[in-house]
């Protein structure tokens, strides 16, 4: 999934129904726990409310409690329709379950800004397991790698007049192998569009699958310690795989607030600010919206039926006209209207001194006297 696949749900005609459950497995009766959540949450759409046709197909497609740590569906309340339906890798902070004109995408967004696409790539020197993951830490596809030179493989430690024939064949179907595993691995990075890639395994294997990735795949490899057999370590593997993902998540972050903060300070390409950000989603010139992990929850934005209608009051809109504004939380208007005008939105530490003086902020596509009136004040 990517930021703007979801451009559809947010152009849909609302009212939206957002319901936001916690399904963690690694509980006693987890299933039971999960249908019971379920029902209370049907419940309170009906008090609320929200038809049956409606309420039946949310209900369709809540999935199971083993596809994550919570499940977020999104739906239609004029035509009974989910526009999204899918599990997220981290428990939600609060359970949400609302019916309002814009639908509640922030967990969504915030998980999708915590991952990245990634290929894992699990290998020794018979072969390989390489995952694709989205970015939603999703498994996309799976490709295992048997090779196709499987004798000789190990080498020996001997002498003797075969010796040296063993050594060449043992390295000669390593490589072979290699090829096969390189081979699904671009097939799958170039799927999933992967920022990175993580190698896992046998050392030599991995050395020659390195040695054979093209140019654009081999800058964004990592390693990480463990095996592919059950040698005990792949229990570790998953952990040692998220905080690789973590780790890069974390580097491009400060890299993007780091570019942040220097053009906001030239008085260039970046703007901070409730009023300037609002000003330049209006011009779409937004090219990367940040709002800080800090951000107020409960202020308000105007929006009309356009990702560029949005306005601090509903009498701006009138005036730009906009005959029947709407009020919505200012998150989701924000997020609507940089999706709705093919601009990134990244959530952030609030704490980190490049960010987002005010909350919100973002780097623009081109600088004009926005920049430069919001590095004047």
């Amino acid at each position: 999934m990517d930021l703007h696949d979801l451009t559809p749900v947010l152009s849909a005609e609302g009212p939206f129904v957002t319901v936001l459950v916690d399904s963690e497995s690694d509980v006693e009766q987890a299933s039971d726990k999960y249908d019971l959540a379920w029902k209370n949450v049907l419940r309170e759409l009906e008090e609320k409310g929200v038809d049956a046709p409606t309420r039946d197909a949310i209900a369709a497609a809540k999935g199971e409690h083993s596809q994550g740590a919570a499940r977020l569906v999104v739906a239609t309340a004029s035509d009974a329709t989910v526009r999204l339906a899918t599990s997220l890798s981290s428990s939600p902070r609060r359970q949400v379950v609302d019916v309002s004109p814009l639908p509640q995408l922030r967990p969504l967004v915030d998980e999708m800004t915590r991952q990245v696409p990634h290929v894992v790539v699990l290998a020794d020197h018979t072969g390989a397991d390489v995952s694709a993951y989205d970015d939603t830490d999703h498994v996309t596809d799976e490709i295992t790698v048997r090779g196709t030179r499987t004798q000789h493989l190990r080498k020996v430690k001997g002498g003797g007049w075969s010796h040296h024939r063993y050594q060449h064949t043992a390295e000669q179907g390593w490589a072979d192998n290699a090829k096969e595993i390189v081979s699904a691995v671009e097939h799958l990075a170039e799927q999933v569009g992967a920022q990175l890639l993580v190698l896992v395994g046998d050392e030599r294997e991995l050395g020659y699958v390195k040695e054979k990735l093209s140019t654009q795949w081999a800058d964004k490899v990592v390693e990480v310690a463990g095996a592919r057999g059950r040698d005990g370590s792949e229990t570790l593997v998953p952990t040692r795989v998220a905080d690789a993902v973590a780790l890069h998540v974390a580097h491009e972050t400060l890299d993007l607030l780091g570019q942040y903060a220097q053009e906001r300070g030239q008085g260039k390409r970046a703007v901070d600010g409730l009023k300037d950000v609002v000003d330049a989603l209006q011009k779409a010139q937004v090219e990367t919206l940040l709002i800080t992990t800090d951000t107020e929850q409960g202020a308000t934005l105007w929006f009309g039926p356009d990702p560029t209608q949005l306005a601090t009051s509903g009498r701006e809109l009138v005036e730009l006209g906009v005959a029947d504004p709407q009020e919505g939380p200012m998150i989701d208007v924000l997020i609507r209207a940089a999706l709705g005008t093919a601009a990134d939105v990244q959530l952030v530490p609030g704490e980190m001194p490049t960010a987002p003086a005010m909350g919100i902020g973002a780097t623009l596509r081109y600088a004009d006297s926005v920049g430069t009136a919001a590095a004047a004040q």
